[in-house]
């Protein structure tokens, strides 16, 4: 599917009445495993591709190595990609830049921040500085300004966590700028609700401890994101079997009792094989 055509199907998902799901993907065969059990959406987080990395999410990624990523997983699928594009990499001309290369590579939407660069993740515990109003929403400006598909979705998002007026004022200036799309980062009903009072779109991760996604979307949330969860359950599947790899010598066990297991090995053996076959046989080598 076309860049522009995924692009028109996440707006048309923003447009109904309920909650989206997006994973993030940290590569290419996540974003398939996610197309594969029906998911509509692809999430590529910035703290995901960091942590993929082994690095603390502290924006030490470059533009290049975002791009890249947001490329190789746009290349897998035909379902819409948002993805983390952080605080543009810099001021309002790296924004332009970076837009120019999300773009190339194919998402539907991009979400920046307003944090200075470089960014510390808030949810860690870590210090985050922000640039002011005027700077954030030059940013956004830069980010409509460049784009050349008008499909493509622009998320405002703030990370002013002591307030939730300063949340609120920072995106709604954005999207009186022109922004898509906002940021939904709230964790309780009233704060979800203070933000659906801007009119646009909300995006952002689900507090899915205080509510269901159900809710979540009853409230206003159109994409869901889903950082860590996807990683984190990976990674634990194979700490199980390469634990019981040194500790029996064999992986047998962990095979043929963990349910499902067969189905995925299939999916992953198959992959690519029907196209291998369909194009060998109409070039005869």
């Amino acid at each position: 599917m076309e860049a522009t055509d995924r692009r028109k199907t996440l707006r048309k998902l923003l447009q109904e009445p309920k909650a989206h799901l997006a994973p993030s993907c940290n590569d290419g065969i996540q974003a398939r495993l996610v197309e594969w059990l029906g998911f509509p959406l692809v999430h590529i987080s910035g703290s995901g591709q960091h942590r993929s990395l082994g690095f603390a999410d502290a924006g030490l990624l470059t533009l290049t190595e975002m791009v890249n990523k947001a490329r190789e997983i746009s290349d897998a699928v035909d379902i819409p990609i948002v993805s983390d594009a952080e605080t543009g990499y810099g001021n309002a001309v790296n924004v332009v830049r970076a837009m120019r290369e999300f773009e190339k590579a194919g998402v539907a939407a991009v979400h920046i921040e307003d944090q200075m660069t470089p960014k510390r993740a808030g949810h860690e515990g870590f210090d985050v500085g922000l640039v002011s109003r005027a700077e954030f929403v030059a940013k956004i400006k830069a980010a409509l300004d460049t784009r050349r598909d008008e499909n493509l979705v622009i998320i405002a998002r703030s990370e002013a966590k002591d307030s939730l007026q300063e949340r609120i004022d920072r995106v709604s200036a954005c999207c009186e700028a022109g922004a898509d799309a906002v940021w939904l980062s709230a964790r309780s009903e009233d704060e979800i609700r203070a933000f659906a009072s801007i009119g646009k779109p909300m995006v952002g991760v689900p507090p899915r401890q205080a509510m269901t996604i159900q809710r979540w979307g009853e409230l206003g949330g159109r994409v869901g994101c889903i950082p860590t969860v996807p990683q984190v359950a990976a990674l634990h599947g194979m700490r199980q079997i390469l634990e019981e790899l040194r500790n029996t010598g064999t992986d047998q066990r962990y095979l043929k009792e963990t349910p499902g297991i067969e189905e995925t090995r299939q999916w992953y053996a198959n992959m690519g094989n029907k196209e291998l076959k369909e194009l060998e046989a109409k070039y005869g080598y």
